[in-house]
C-alpha cells in the first residue's frame, strides 16, 4: 500500500487508467471475434462487424491506447480479410483512388542573360 499522499493518487489515477484500459481493450476483441463471426454469417454481417471493429479501433488511438500505424494495419487486415472472402463483391468495398502526378512542362530554351551595371555603364560611356 501506498504511503505518501502522493503516491496514493498515482494508486487511484493508475487504477482509473486501467478501468479505461480495459473497456477499450474489451471493445476492440469483441469487434474483431464479431466480425470473425459476421464474414461466416454473410456479406452484410461482415460489412457491419467491420464498421465497428474500424470505430473501435479508431476510438483507441483517438484516447492514445494504441498507436496509429498499429490501427492502420489492423485495419488494413481485416479489410483484405473482407475482400478474399467476399471475392465478387468487388463493387461493395470502397477502393482507393489512383493519385496522378501532375508533371511541369521542361523547357529547354535558355534564359536571356541579365547585364550588370557595370558593363551598361561601360557601354554608355562609349
Amino acid at each position: 500500500m501506498p504511503n505518501t499522499k502522493s503516491a496514493k493518487k498515482a494508486l487511484r489515477s493508475s487504477l482509473k487508467k486501467r478501468g479505461f484500459n480495459l473497456v477499450s481493450k474489451n471493445k476492440i476483441r469483441n469487434s474483431l471475434k464479431d466480425l470473425r463471426k459476421g464474414i461466416s454469417e454473410g456479406l452484410t454481417q461482415s460489412q457491419e462487424a467491420l464498421s465497428k471493429a474500424f470505430s473501435a479501433l479508431d476510438k483507441a488511438v483517438k484516447t492514445n491506447f494504441i498507436p496509429k500505424g498499429r490501427a492502420d494495419r489492423k485495419k488494413s487486415r481485416l479489410a483484405k480479410l473482407i475482400a478474399t472472402s467476399f471475392p465478387s463483391s468487388e463493387a461493395t468495398m470502397p477502393k482507393a483512388e489512383k493519385k496522378v502526378a501532375v508533371t511541369k512542362e521542361v523547357t529547354n530554351e535558355a534564359k536571356p542573360k541579365t547585364v550588370s551595371k557595370t558593363k551598361k555603364v561601360a557601354e554608355k560611356a562609349e
